[in-house]
């Protein structure tokens, strides 16, 4: 019998499992910028956006969700990889796509890379649209 799968915001708290998460799940590049503090500051920016998926305790799943008032934007989904094709990538994205809604902000983005057709089809299936007019600039 399967556990129940339950939703729930992300404190700080959660970071040390994230990272576990993010590591399980692959195709998430964990950066040294990527510190407890950093995630408690976005997360103090943004309470209500970010989201767990539980299976009991354990954590199997996670979506970074926040907006500067004008865009939302979509970080670092992740499910565990034992945990997939059950809808809980889909489950986060829409909780964290109402959350920020919620907040009178209509238009969201999330970045994929370029080489992860996967998660290019995930994000075609939750109706998000590609953008061809755009190139990602970044300070790294």
């Amino acid at each position: 019998m399967r556990q129940t799968i339950f939703l729930d915001s992300i404190k700080e708290a959660d970071y040390p499992k994230l990272i576990k998460l993010w590591e399980a799940a692959g195709n998430i590049s964990v950066r040294q910028t990527d510190t407890p503090e950093v995630l408690g500051h976005f997360l103090s920016r943004n309470p209500k956006c970010s989201y767990a998926a539980y299976a009991g305790t354990r954590l199997i799943g996670a979506i970074l969700a926040g907006h500067d008032g004008w865009r939302g934007h979509l970080y670092h989904l992740a499910v565990k990889p034992d945990y997939r094709e059950r809808g809980i990538g889909t489950r986060l994205v829409n909780a964290a796509v109402s959350a920020i809604k919620s907040e009178g902000v209509e238009k969201i983005h999330c970045l994929v890379k370029r080489d992860n057709l996967i998660a290019q089809q995930f994000w075609e299936a939750c109706s998000f649209d590609q953008r061809d007019d755009l190139f990602d600039y970044a300070l790294l």
